[in-house]
């Protein structure tokens, strides 16, 4: 004898009761302002503001044999009532209330349908479990490939000493500039600190070698016409038969990496200390220790934290290797594997120089994933004067130089007893 199945919420309900959850019932969630009113069976979920709904609604058969979908349209000859269940949670981009309260209107970050109220308890006690199933564990870059990569670093900065360094500059953008313009560019490029630009010259990931195809922008000679523009830069790369070449070249300013422009002891004005270099005084030497230490076991906010640099939700989460939200929990090996290694590199005690008065936040780096308008990636911004990080997805074309936010690596080359202060490029040597 078959017994039937009872197609109702109290059926659902007691389902859920049955399997330890503790459902709430009111009104449901409705994708659309015109939808019919209905009552839902609430569970809340772990998240920000996450709930699954359970609903009775009119489903029908999907592709696969034993799957379900709901019914686009009605009437529907293979339509049947059964049971549906959503997720819900609260985005920071969603424009909508919060679902506890008054008449909310969202869409669902996951759905599952059945004729089965177990079927549906069984979706939920699932979904009860997504955050520690999608949860991963920062680490830092392993210890012995990052000392071997430094020691490559290291070799190449003290073996550089004798790379080539030329100028060479586009007769055509030499001849956009005005006199005063061509006047402070002879200026410049007489004052040029060789031994640092050969010193900290970007190199590959390798750390052995010069990063090929990178331009690091020194100094801005002629401003863009236009926000969006591109101005004329005193720039260094790599040249063609090896060593460095100084030129001039068109360049968005705002959106490239390395830019040294507000790092002239790298180029220009050789600092007189390594402590002037770092950002680190006498009196703030064991927070810095501490904070690099935190940096590269994965405790970034620990960092963050001792540095004085407030996040946001989602970048907090992310660092924690936690999902950013149940919608995107599929990202979060990748986001928090990408914030952790960028952020071993971090200076956070450096932020507070970084920022710019009135500037929109500027991108650290891109953690991975969708198109140029909803790049993911933590920008760094500020929250009542002091620096805040936090995680967006957007397609701004800001972003902070790395001189200004990373380490000087030669805290770490000098840390591990790899060089020496002596050999770093200093005023008078």
């Amino acid at each position: 004898m078959v017994v039937p199945v009872e197609t109702s919420l109290t059926a659902a309900v007691d389902a859920l009761r049955r399997s330890g959850l503790e459902p709430v019932i009111r009104q449901a969630p409705r994708q659309w302002s015109a939808s019919p009113v209905e009552p839902g069976a609430w569970v809340r979920m772990p998240g920000d503001e996450a709930y699954a709904v359970v609903t009775v609604a009119d489903i029908r058969p999907g592709e696969q044999v034993g799957d379900w979908e709901p019914v686009r349209t009605l009437p529907d000859p293979t339509a049947v009532l059964g049971f549906a269940a959503a997720f819900y949670e609260r985005r920071p981009d969603a424009d909508t209330q919060p679902l506890e309260h008054g008449d909310p209107v969202a869409v669902a970050s996951g759905q599952f349908h059945s004729v089965f109220p177990e079927d549906v308890v069984a979706a939920v006690e699932d979904w009860a479990q997504w955050e520690a199933t999608w949860s991963v564990i920062p680490a830092g870059e392993p210890a012995a490939r990052r000392r071997a990569r430094l020691q490559r670093l290291a070799r190449s900065k003290v073996a550089g000493g004798d790379i080539p360094v030329d100028v060479a500059l586009d007769p055509m953008l030499l001849s956009m500039l005005s006199d005063q313009q061509a006047e402070d560019l002879d200026e410049t490029i007489a004052g040029l600190f060789l031994p640092g630009i050969r010193w900290w010259f970007p190199r590959d990931r390798t750390g052995g070698r010069l990063a090929g195809r990178t331009q690091v922008l020194l100094r801005e000679v002629v401003p863009p016409a236009s926000p969006a523009g591109k101005g004329i830069w005193l720039v260094v790369g790599t040249a063609p038969g090896g060593g460095l070449r100084a030129g001039l070249a068109r360049v968005v300013g705002k959106s490239t990496y390395h830019r040294w422009d507000r790092m002239p002891q790298y180029w220009h004005a050789p600092a007189t200390d390594v402590e002037e270099l770092w950002g680190v005084d006498r009196l703030r030497t064991g927070l810095v220790a501490a904070a690099v230490d935190a940096l590269l076991t994965g405790r970034a906010l620990d960092a963050l934290d001792l540095c004085g640099v407030s996040t946001d939700r989602a970048t907090a989460r992310v660092l924690q290797g936690l999902p950013e939200s149940f919608r995107l929990r599929e990202w979060t090996d990748k986001w928090t594997t990408n914030a952790t290694g960028l952020m071993t590199n971090a200076a956070p005690w450096r932020w507070s120089a970084a920022l710019v008065r009135g500037q929109r936040p500027r991108r650290l780096e891109t953690l991975g994933g969708f198109g140029a308008s909803r790049r993911p990636g933590l920008f760094l911004g500020s929250a009542g004067g002091t620096p805040h990080l936090t995680f967006a997805q957007s397609g701004s074309p800001l972003v902070a130089p790395r001189a200004e936010w990373e380490r000087d690596l030669d805290y770490d080359l000098v840390s591990l007893g790899l060089i020496t202060p002596d050999q770093i490029p200093l005023r008078g040597r």
